[in-house]
Order: structure tokens, then C-alpha cells, then sequence
């Protein structure tokens, strides 16, 4: 069973929605009512749903089909859809010039295998989106993680779950190896997991989304937008086609 499809269930208990991610999506949106959006590793779809309840045009995709089916089992609004899908293939279902905003959230760009797929896949949300439009991404801060051998994340737990996350010592194929260990407190069924992240760094991707002609690249520590330092891990950026 894959990582994600095993933790399915439990997802929304791990991470559930925060009103400052679904705000700095907001603010990124000039007019609602003539706003197309897609957001890449849509999971379980709340993002989407915020988002496609203020009248915007929403197109969720994810590789898991377990979360799709808990996505398009939540929201079912007219304006809201999911489908699973790779992001390497985005320009070839959609074509150029098809959305104003891409969203790619929740570290969901590390997860491609090497530099050549994450800037492929750059390339490709760049050919979607419009004249004027924006790309919003959130990882985390790699350079602040391999410098300070930061081996664990922060433990998530509330009344329902607790999920640890660990870095390994090893690496494999230039890629991080990520531990993570969910129990599930009314049941006490424990699901351990791994899989690789390829640790992207901030000088990284912004080079390769200049290379791909963005403009106006601005890096943050939160979705608050408080500008970029180095001691963070979450890494947010914003970047648009608009000069």
C-alpha cells in the first residue's frame, strides 16, 4: 500500500486545513468569478473546496486515487472537480494558457525523483497558466535541514492521532530518506511508512523559475508572507508571468 493511500483515512486528522494557507491563496486572486485555479496534491480537496466556495474555478489533482475519492466525496459543487493525475502531465491534458493561478502545496513538488523532473514540472505548470498568471508553492526550507542534520520534524498529535516524522542518516539516490510513524489512538493501529524526497533548495528553484522566464519571485518563511531567513522550515514562494 502506497504512503498516502495507507494514511487516506487519517489525513484531514494529520493536517487539517489552516485559514492562513487558504488566505494567501485569496489574496493571490484578483476576481473570484473569473478565476481558474488548479492545485497539484490536492489530497482529501478542503484547499480546493475553500477556494471554489468563494466562486473560483477549481480543478484538484493528485497521484493517490484514495484521496481523490475522499475529494470529490466532500466537495461536489459544480465548480469544484478532481481527478488523479501526474503532474509531469498537466500540459498535455490541458494545453497552454488554461489557468491564472497553480497551487502546489503540502512539500508535494519534493516528491518527483531528480532536478530534471521537479524542473520539468515547472516547465509544465508555466505552459498552463495565463499571460498574468501566478504560481504559489510551498516545501520546506532543505538547505536549513541538511545544514543543521535536523533529523525529526515536529510531532503532530491530537485527540485523534499522533504522527512522527523522521530524516534517516541515509540517502538514496540523491534523495532523502522520510520515515513517518501514524497511530491511531482509538484503535491503537500504528502504520509506518517511508519514502524518498529529493531535497530541493531555495537557490535551486529559484534559478530554475528564472530560467522559465518567472517574474517577481518572492520567497517566505509562512503563509503569512514574513520574508525568507535561513533557521525555518517551512519555504513558501510566489511567482507570477507578469512583469
Amino acid at each position: 500500500m502506497s504512503f498516502y493511500k495507507s494514511i487516506s483515512k487519517s489525513y484531514d486528522n494529520i493536517f487539517p486545513l489552516k485559514a492562513g494557507m487558504v488566505n494567501y491563496v485569496l489574496d493571490s486572486i484578483s476576481d473570484y468569478s473569473s478565476c481558474r485555479l488548479l492545485d497539484i496534491g490536492c489530497a482529501t480537496g478542503h484547499m480546493a473546496g475553500a477556494i471554489g466556495a468563494k466562486g473560483v474555478e477549481v480543478i484538484g489533482i493528485d497521484l493517490d486515487s484514495e484521496m481523490i475519492k475522499y475529494a470529490a466525496k466532500n466537495f461536489q459543487e459544480d465548480n469544484i472537480s478532481f481527478q488523479v493525475m501526474d503532474m509531469l502531465k498537466i500540459e498535455e491534458k490541458w494545453g497552454n494558457n488554461s489557468f491564472d493561478i497553480v497551487t502546489c502545496f503540502g512539500n508535494t513538488l519534493v516528491h518527483l525523483t531528480n532536478e530534471e523532473e521537479i524542473f520539468e514540472a515547472l516547465k509544465n505548470m508555466k505552459a498552463i497558466l495565463k499571460a498574468k498568471g501566478k504560481l504559489l508553492i510551498q516545501i520546506l526550507n532543505y538547505q536549513y535541514i541538511l545544514d543543521k542534520s535536523i533529523r525529526e520534524l515536529p510531532i503532530i498529535e491530537n485527540e485523534y492521532i499522533k504522527f512522527e516524522r523522521f530524516y534517516s542518516e541515509q540517502i538514496r539516490d540523491e534523495r532523502l530518506i522520510f520515515e513517518t510513524r501514524l497511530t491511531i489512538k482509538d484503535t491503537g493501529e500504528i502504520i509506518s511508512n517511508e519514502i524518498y524526497l529529493y531535497p530541493l533548495l531555495e537557490k535551486q528553484l529559484n534559478n530554475y523559475l528564472e530560467k522559465l522566464g518567472f517574474r517577481n519571485i518572492r520567497f517566505y518563511k509562512n503563509f503569512n508572507r514574513e520574508p525568507a531567513s535561513y533557521n525555518h522550515l517551512p519555504l513558501v514562494l510566489e511567482a507570477s508571468l507578469d512583469e
